[in-house]
């Protein structure tokens, strides 16, 4: 009798807990030849700002860091754009609360520690201007088995951390549990960061 001939085995993959992270470029932002933007005129407002205020201390090491803003005034351009873009992502957000936002402005040798904002659902950032060798925004592996276990976190994770480069105009928006944290600046040129959490249902 004929033996019997068994299906072909398969070895298939899928992902228990992948952690996302949103990204969009908001080009009406940028600096341009023939208008004033609103990186220009922003940046123009914070720097008033930031000649009456003192720091406030929190992840920053070095550099400027302002105090907490309602989602009015001068943000209410950005805050359009974070609203449009969490009701777009795959999330199926349906209303959008800014509780707060604050600015970010490093020069040479400024950098923010490792934190996270787990108090809320989302957090983000919004980059009103980015120099050259200014500092990467650096997200870590949120799953503190994965970061015990070497093998696999060398071999398929590639790493506890992912660097990621940012540059202006970028939008990006990830869970608020995430630890992240920014490299120090290597140059004399300030980066000009809005950071904001939300709350959504």
């Amino acid at each position: 009798m004929a033996k019997k001939e068994l299906p072909r085995k398969v070895i298939r993959q899928e992902l228990l807990w992948p952690t996302p992270y949103w990204h969009t470029m908001i080009w009406d932002f940028m600096r341009g030849e023939r208008h004033i933007s609103f990186n220009e005129d922003f940046e123009g407002w914070i720097k008033g700002k930031m000649e009456k205020e003192k720091s406030v201390t929190k992840s920053n090491r070095g550099g400027w860091q302002s105090d907490l803003y309602k989602p009015e005034g001068e943000f209410k351009p950005l805050v359009k754009e974070i609203t449009e873009f969490c009701k777009n992502i795959n999330l199926g957000i349906k209303e959008v609360f800014i509780p707060q936002l604050w600015v970010n402005i490093n020069k040479k040798g400024d950098w923010n520690i490792i934190h996270q904002h787990g108090a809320y659902h989302l957090s983000g950032t919004y980059y009103v201007k980015v120099p050259k060798d200014s500092g990467r925004i650096v997200f870590r592996d949120p799953r503190p088995g994965a970061i015990g276990n070497i093998f696999t976190n060398n071999r398929f994770d590639k790493g506890e951390f992912k660097n990621l480069n940012i540059m202006e105009g970028l939008l990006m928006i990830w869970p608020s549990y995430l630890d992240h944290f920014v490299e120090p600046s290597q140059t004399d040129e300030e980066r000009i960061s809005i950071s904001f959490d939300i709350l959504a249902q």
